[in-house]
């Protein structure tokens, strides 16, 4: 029987309470004497608390036998279980630690893979990383590309536009229309600068009909037959032909430029060009061909003409056939002293004279210069003298301001094909220069006092300055005792020592203020003016050198040689103190007068470096205080 200590302590519990019963009941039986000095009474509880401790102990003993054999049989089992959990544990642990091993190597070996993957996840993030810049660096190049290239787009329309306007301008000013023609419908259409080449619109029948009513009549039957040639030859289409303008009936002249498409049969089916209107170029085509054989300046045929001619009219059917050279006279005089613009209207007025003198069919050249001929085909010596008079009354009253024309004439005429044109040719130019050594000098001498008398119509100054001059050198010649002779001439030089003023601007001679360099150098040129003016007439040339000298100093300062001291004629020294004397005592557009004593006090300072000093020295004492 197992017995617990709580099923002990019970039963100890009981024998105790039955012990303390029956000790209570002696007591009572025994009420004199106290229980507890009972000699039965101590051997009663001392037999039953030794019996109870024996009992006691019995049980207790025998409780922890049974609970030593208890826990011994659970610490076996618990021994037992805990060798089998052990082995279990160690089975468990030799596998854990193989599978430890066995997970160990894989991590290992997944370790190492990771590692490589790692690596290569790095590698790849790297190079990922890498192409994900080049990726936004190409995206921002490309998003910069479509920018530029959408700006570019946008210029390159609006170029494009301005291009297609600009196409269609030029067309527009170049006259250059395109079109189509549809040969199976025989209808075409045209671009817009077409309808205002040919003066249509868009109402206008675009038919075969209405193209031929466009065309000059003189050109559709050239036209046809040009459009049938080239389509059998499959060529392109390219003619010039005359149009008639519908809208105004204004010729005008077209070059057409085509191609034509043909069939599979060879047969045109259709048309595409274009159509320029060229007039302008005809125009200037003919104008070209016109100055290629006539005189820009007169109108009148040119040496190429010329030669041309003489070779064709040089047969027996145009015998006789006379050539006459012509010049004008004094055209260099007059080129020096009024311009080539007066020379050039004098050229033009002779060109009139000529044409108007000769017949209709007469041939009228200008050489050059102030050269012309005239080609007399059957015309013999009677009839050209004729001519030559006509010529000669003709210009007897024409004038080119106040420059009367004169003309000298040598003629020449061949009556046999024995006979050398141009040998005649020469004989004719030689027979007008005899005929010039008799009219030139006439001509010249009455085109100086022309131009002496422009020259003081144009400044009133000038006139009275020149006839002061002219009577001062006349005194100073007095005063040095010169000839006769002499003195009359440096009179003259007197009076024309500024002629070549003449050709100095008005402006300039006139101007009140301070002259420019420019102007001063202008007028610096009239010494060399008047000395081309006065060499070309025949007896002047000694004056024209005076002229020429009168502004040289005494130092060799002046201009335009730069003379020196005795290097000076006399003459352009007396000028030169004439002139100057009477400069200062004279009012001119910028001063007033000065007085004699101040001109002379001037002119003494001067002595030896502007002016020769000896003649200085006699024009004070001889003329200006005589």
């Amino acid at each position: 029987m197992k017995i617990t200590s709580r099923k002990f302590i019970i039963f100890w519990t009981l024998s105790f309470s039955i012990l303390l019963l029956y000790t209570n009941r002696v007591s009572a039986a025994s009420p004199s004497a106290p229980s507890y000095d009972n000699p039965s009474f101590r051997v009663i509880v001392i037999g039953s608390a030794v019996f109870l401790v024996a009992l006691l102990m019995f049980i207790w003993n025998r409780t922890l036998q049974r609970l030593v054999k208890q826990k011994t049989s659970e610490l076996w089992n618990d021994l037992r279980a805990r060798k089998q959990v052990e082995a279990e544990i160690r089975e468990l642990n030799a596998e854990l630690e193989s599978k430890v091993i066995e997970r160990t190597s894989q991590l290992e070996d997944l370790y190492s893979a990771l590692e490589q993957s790692n690596a290569l996840l790095k590698e790849e993030i790297v190079k990922r990383e890498n192409v994900e810049e080049e990726f936004r660096a190409l995206n921002e190049e490309l998003e910069n590309k479509v920018q530029m290239r959408t700006s570019e787009l946008d210029e390159l329309n609006t170029i494009l536009e301005q291009h297609n306007a600009l196409l269609s301008e030029s067309q527009r000013v170049a006259r250059l229309g395109s079109y189509v023609t549809d040969f199976i419908t025989r209808e075409w259409r045209c671009s817009p600068e077409l309808h205002e080449i040919l003066g249509i619109d868009s109402t206008y029948p675009h038919t075969r009909e209405g193209w031929l009513a466009i065309i000059h009549p003189d050109w559709r039957a050239p036209i046809i037959n040009y459009f049938s040639k080239v389509t059998r030859a499959q060529q392109g289409f390219d003619f010039e032909y005359k149009i008639i303008r519908i809208h105004d009936g204004e010729e005008r002249w077209v070059h057409e430029l085509g191609k034509i498409d043909f069939d599979h049969q060879a047969k045109a089916v259709s048309l595409i060009g274009m159509i320029q209107d060229v007039t302008d170029r005809k125009h200037y085509e003919e104008k070209i061909v016109y100055l290629s054989f006539h005189d820009q300046l007169t109108g009148l045929y040119n040496r190429r003409f010329f030669e041309e001619e003489l070779k064709r009219l040089d047969v027996a059917r145009n015998f006789p056939l006379t050539l006459v050279m012509a010049d004008v006279n004094g055209l260099k005089l007059i080129n020096d002293s009024f311009g080539h613009a007066f020379g050039d209207e004098l050229l033009k007025n002779v060109a009139d004279v000529l044409r108007k003198g000769c017949r209709g069919d007469d041939i009228i050249a200008r050489l050059g210069g102030d050269e012309f001929v005239i080609l007399l085909p059957e015309t013999d010596c009677v009839e050209t003298e004729q001519i030559l008079k006509r010529i000669n009354a003709l210009a007897g009253k024409e004038k080119v301001g106040s420059i009367e024309l004169s003309i000298s004439f040598g003629y020449e005429t061949k009556r046999s094909e024995t006979e050398d044109i141009l040998e005649l040719l020469n004989k004719a130019e030689d027979f007008m220069y005899k005929r010039k050594l008799f009219e030139g000098p006439s001509m010249r001498g009455k085109t100086i006092q022309t131009i002496i008398k422009t020259l003081h119509e144009k400044n009133k100054r000038e006139e009275e300055h020149s006839y002061r001059v002219s009577a001062l050198c006349q005194s100073m010649g007095e005063a040095l005792g010169l000839p006769e002779g002499e003195i009359q001439e440096l009179k003259t030089v007197g009076l024309l020592h500024d002629i070549g003023k003449i050709a100095i601007d008005e402006e300039i001679l006139n101007k009140p203020g301070i002259l420019t360099k420019n102007e001063w150098e202008e007028i610096k040129r009239h010494p060399e003016i008047g000395y081309r003016i006065l060499s070309t007439v025949n007896g002047m040339v000694e004056m024209a050198e005076y002229v020429l000298a009168h502004h040289e100093r005494w130092d060799g300062l002046g201009y335009p040689k730069g003379l020196k001291g005795e290097e000076l004629p006399l003459q352009p020294r007396i000028i030169a103190i004439a002139d100057a004397y009477d400069a200062m005592t004279s009012a001119r557009s910028y001063r007033d007068a000065l007085p004699d004593e101040v001109a002379i006090a001037e002119l003494q300072k001067n002595a030896g470096i502007q002016f020769d000093p000896e003649l200085v020295k006699i024009f004070i004492d001889n003329v200006i205080n005589s």
